[in-house]
């Protein structure tokens, strides 16, 4: 897009410049020449002009203030068309020559009231403009060029020193009244007061937003007066006059607010939403198309208005979303038949493993969005990858007895642990860090649980003392994973068994014959003999400050 930018201001830059020859050598005695290169300099004038406008039209959002800048456009061409009629059009005609004169002050009054205008809606936002503050502007610029338009009536801005038939407001003809004082003075006011407007609004901004327009400031004067003082002085061929030089100062004015983008902006919105590959609406704020995609949304304008609350369904796979911007809204619609032929089928999967797995409880439901079903699918994946062992054990415990066995209580008991543990290892495993309340029960009742399951084992055993801790999650893991593991390894040897929660870990008072070693539990462990009893105390770290 920057290059583009660059392309077209090199571009425009050396037509002007080709127009500024163009009205050196138009002062050739040879009529033909003269007429050519004046028509070619117009010419330039004029497509300069026009393609500035379009260019404005397709870059601007569609706001007043694209509109005041438009209408800036439109005047300074008029201006140019005056200057034309004039010179080359006119002729001797004294009528057509004063009008000419008296129409040059109406371009003249509105560009700089539709460049404070811009300003104003550059200041306040388009929301937040007052329509009174933008009569206020408008009406005298109006008023002003109908007193110029007028004069012949009132003699308030010129006052003919010949008779009115011989009067072309030529040099020496006429005296000036208050009326020609009060129309330099507004535009200059207005002028300044739009410069007063952007320099608070760019201020603040770094010094390639600002220094610009310092620079266009000083230069504009620096153009008019060496073209006053130099050029007609001494009476040398100009590049350009002064209508020009204001014309196109101005014009750098407005092109300066818009590549800073202090207008709301539109360019390469194509190029932005055809990466996203969705049907795509941008609006005014009355919901008039300003721009879309190929593929259009199709909504009406009530269904577009009710998606700026809350997305909704056009119809069962269309999802159409909406959102302000700046000047306008952008709409767009996301084809969600995949999405929901991918929900049906996780709760097909969903409903076979709760039938074949009564541990596993349905606690989270299929979300509208495919990332909620990828994320439920890697939680799935994460508890039966952890549950694997367990489930294994279970399956060759039940393989292995039957009820006119023995061992069969002894089995049945045992898989009643591991079930215990698959429980609540499984809630644990649905848990994070951000969803785990400080402090929590969840340690405490997982021990709870698999000493309900000792019960069926033949073993005595209570989880008791205080219920809440503060660990993490991955201690809470850890503990109760080192726990079961205890369970496992003295489950044959154990008789009775209390459990509590300690700061960081977890105490065992156990009784019971020939307690076997531990297996490797992979956090700090504690065994203490006493008589008949055995103490043990399960420790993780907690940060930097050890066990």
């Amino acid at each position: 897009m920057r290059t583009k930018q660059a392309r077209n201001t090199a571009l425009f830059i050396v037509f002007l410049l080709l127009a500024g020859v163009c009205n050196v050598f138009s002062r050739s005695d040879e009529p033909l020449l003269n007429t050519v290169l004046f028509c070619v300099n117009f010419a330039i004038y004029a497509g300069l002009l026009l393609f500035w406008m379009q260019s404005v039209r397709s870059r601007l959002l569609p706001t007043n203030a694209r509109s005041y800048t438009v209408a800036a456009a439109i005047l300074m061409l008029a201006y140019l068309l005056l200057r034309v009629f004039k010179y080359r059009v006119a002729g001797d005609s004294v009528v057509l020559n004063r009008y000419a004169v008296y129409a040059y002050w109406t371009p003249q009054m509105l560009i700089p009231a539709l460049f404070l205008l811009t300003c104003l809606r550059i200041r306040s936002g388009e929301a937040q403009a007052r329509r009174w503050k933008e009569a206020l502007v408008l009406v005298p610029a109006c008023a002003l060029s109908l007193m110029a338009l007028t004069n012949d009536l009132h003699s308030l801005v010129y006052v003919p020193k010949v008779a009115l038939r011989d009067f072309t407001v030529a040099t020496g003809t006429y005296s000036l009244r208050p009326g020609f004082y009060l129309m330099y003075v507004w535009m200059g006011a207005a002028a300044l007061a739009g410069l007063v407007l952007l320099g608070r609004q760019t201020g603040k901004r770094p010094p390639r937003t600002w220094v610009p327009f310092i620079v266009l400031v000083l230069m504009w004067p620096v153009l008019i007066y060496t073209c006053i003082l130099v050029f007609e002085r001494f009476n040398l061929s100009k590049p350009y006059g002064v209508p020009e030089i204001q014309i196109f100062c101005m014009l750098g004015f407005f092109e300066l607010c818009i590549r800073n983008r202090l207008v709301p902006y539109n360019e390469n919105y194509a190029g932005f939403f055809s990466q996203l590959d969705l049907p795509v609406k941008i609006t005014d704020r009355a919901l008039e198309t300003a721009w879309q995609t190929a593929a259009e949304v199709s909504a009406t304008a009530q269904q577009l208005a009710a998606s700026l609350d809350a997305p909704l369904y056009p119809d069962e796979d269309t999802r159409l979303s909406g959102m302000a911007i700046r000047a306008g809204y952008a709409f767009w619609t996301e084809d969600e038949r995949a999405l929901h032929a991918e929900g049906r089928r996780l709760t097909a999967a969903n409903e076979l493993l709760s039938e074949e797995n009564d541990l596993i409880a349905v606690e989270n439901q299929l979300k509208e969005k495919q990332a909620i079903l990828d994320a439920q699918n890697r939680v799935y994946d994460r508890i039966a990858a952890a549950l694997y062992p367990q489930q294994k054990q279970i399956e060759k415990l039940l393989a292995d007895t039957s009820p006119d066995r023995a061992d069969f209580s002894a089995a049945l008991g045992k898989c009643c642990l591991l079930n215990a543990y698959s429980k609540r290892k499984s809630n644990l495993l649905l848990l994070s860090d951000e969803t785990l309340p400080r402090p929590n029960r969840e340690l405490f009742l997982a021990l709870q649980e698999s000493c309900r399951a000792l019960k069926g084992c033949g073993v005595e055993a209570a989880a008791v003392g205080e219920e809440y801790s503060a660990l993490p999650i991955e201690a809470i893991h850890a503990l109760y994973d080192a726990f079961d593991a205890v369970l496992e390894a003295w489950l044959p040897a154990l008789r009775r068994m209390t459990v509590s929660l300690t700061e960081n870990g977890v105490r065992l008072a156990v009784e019971g014959l020939s307690l076997p070693a531990l297996p490797p539990l992979g956090l700090y462990a504690e065994r203490r003999e006493s008589e008949d009893n055995t103490f043990l105390t399960l420790r993780v770290k907690m940060g930097g400050d050890g066990v």
